[in-house]
């Protein structure tokens, strides 16, 4: 009989500590355990590694903003050894501007040579005699008309130019000699065909500057009132100065094709000339 009670009293123990210990694993365990989750101190957050460039860049800044041979160089090694960085767009707009500043300049770039005006010169004499490109010449001296001085020294542009559209970035990058020269950005991307899509490759067909349907050649004196664009073939594909407002201030619809802002056209207009190779990536 005791025996008996004993092993009920034994199996009782064993049933409420069963469930004692299944109400403290259920409740008490877990309340436990948030408790301690929330006195004990965060887990700290690893700060993101500086990128080493940036400072590199900060530290250039006044540098870049020379046009000088030293300061373009201290760019172009920025870029080579950053070429990931976060900075490389406005290490690559300094490093256009300086090309273009220092292109004009014989002692920065001794390719280019000079050209003295003699008595009975002509732009186009002067690009006949020296195997160049009349609106290149006109383009490179900043000059305002084609009208020259006896004495007058002309800068001759030594340029052997290709480009990059950068579909992504709606940019046209120019290359001089195989050698980075300026990235101009675009005000509208309209391609069709194969130029739409892929690598293509292309070059300039021609360059047309037309009033109504009469090609006019430059230097003529009803020049400055031509509509003026470069076509590109294979692909059809043509680049125009974006339009100018109306009379009404009317701004009308870029035409398909690539628009540039008419300052970064007339660039492009001059540096590509007919045969150019033009890459659409």
């Amino acid at each position: 009989m005791i025996f008996k009670a004993l092993t009920i009293l034994l199996l009782v123990a064993a049933v409420l500590g069963g469930s004692a210990y299944f109400v403290y694993d259920l409740y008490y365990k877990d309340k436990k355990l948030d408790l301690i989750e929330q006195t004990a101190p965060p887990t700290p957050v690893p700060s993101p590694t500086p990128d080493p460039s940036v400072a590199a860049w900060d530290a250039l800044k006044p540098t870049a903003a020379k046009d000088t041979i030293e300061a373009r160089e201290s760019v172009k090694a920025f870029i080579t050894a950053y070429p990931e960085s976060v900075c490389i767009p406005e290490a690559t707009a300094a490093l256009g501007r300086m090309n273009l500043v220092l292109f004009r300049d014989t002692a920065a770039t001794p390719a280019n040579t000079v050209y003295t005006v003699k008595k009975g010169d002509s732009l186009a004499k002067i690009a006949s005699v020296t195997k160049n490109n009349v609106e290149q010449i006109h383009w490179a001296n900043q000059l305002s008309s084609i009208n020259l001085q006896i004495g007058q020294q002309l800068l001759i542009p030594s340029l052997n130019t290709s480009a990059i559209l950068n579909r992504e970035k709606s940019t046209l990058i120019v290359f001089n000699h195989g050698e980075f020269f300026k990235e101009y950005p675009i005000v509208s991307l309209t391609l069709t065909g194969g130029a739409s899509k892929g690598e293509f490759e292309t070059k300039v067909a021609d360059r047309v500057a037309r009033k109504g349907e009469t090609r006019v050649a430059f230097g003529a004196k009803d020049y400055a009132e031509t509509v003026r664009f470069v076509l590109l073939s294979p692909g059809s594909v043509s680049i125009h100065p974006a339009p100018t407002p109306a009379a009404d201030g009317t701004i009308p619809p870029n035409p398909p094709g690539i628009v540039l802002n008419l300052a970064v056209f007339n660039d492009i207009f001059a540096l590509l000339k007919t045969g150019t190779p033009v890459t659409i990536k």
